[in-house]
């Protein structure tokens, strides 16, 4: 009968056989556990991805809608309740209002103006004096102001005035028009088919012919009639 010895000794092979089913065991249950972070991982982007969509749809539906441009297309910019102010050539303040206006890209200097009110002063220490229009278009770099529509001229001094043209030359303090004009005042009333009013709005010219009912100064016809009275020598 023969005898084999037995070496207590692993060489290489016996160490990988000694550790390698716990190797496997350990190597399976870390695939396992990939296996179920992977999963999750899934699940967790297919969830943010569904949210996403969900809020993009919500999105769509509850924006609001654009607005139709209604003005036209080379509008620049559209300003509410505007006021230019500046000074004529004796220094003497006015000021531009109106309801809206509006400038384009092609002409920068301009502005479109809504029921325009000028306010002005004709002479230092008088009271303002107003000339209010349906429509107008005030020139920033020429200040003159061009009034179209229900012309109202209302000065200080009681003359009132209207026409539906004026051509305001805000700095040098003069009026003309091009469409017929009714005017009155102390002189009475008058009416013309093209006008100026110049030298502080005070010298009313009218043009291609006019009719009026002047009333005579009073003050005249008095001394008139006083001088023409026979006098008594002593």
């Amino acid at each position: 009968m023969s005898t084999t010895s037995v070496n207590d000794k692993p060489n290489g092979d016996g160490h990988a056989l000694q550790y390698w089913e716990p190797r496997r065991a350990l190597t399976l249950d870390a695939a396992r556990r990939h296996s179920i972070f992977v999963r999750r991982a899934r699940y967790l982007l297919l969830g943010f991805a569904l949210l996403l969509v969900a809020m993009l749809i919500w999105y769509f539906i509850n924006a609001p809608k654009p607005m139709t441009p209604t003005g036209n297309a080379e509008e620049n910019v559209k300003m509410i309740n505007p006021v230019y102010k500046g000074r004529t050539s004796d220094s003497l303040p006015y000021r531009i209002n109106a309801d809206e206006a509006v400038r384009y890209f092609a002409r920068p200097d301009e502005v479109n103006l809504s029921n325009p009110v000028l306010n002005f002063l004709r002479e230092e220490g008088a009271p303002e004096s107003v000339i209010v229009a349906a429509s107008g278009l005030y020139n920033n770099a020429t200040q003159v102001l061009e009034l179209r529509q229900e012309v109202q001229l209302n000065t200080d001094n009681g003359y009132q005035c209207q026409t539906s043209h004026a051509r305001v030359f805000v700095k040098s303090k003069r009026i003309e028009g091009d469409e017929p004009i009714s005017c009155s005042g102390e002189f009475g009333t008058v009416l013309g088919n093209a006008y100026e009013i110049n030298d502080d709005y005070t010298e009313f010219v009218f043009k291609n012919g006019m009719t009026g009912h002047i009333i005579p100064d009073k003050t005249e016809d008095i001394l008139s009639a006083n001088e023409t009275e026979p006098q008594e020598s002593p």
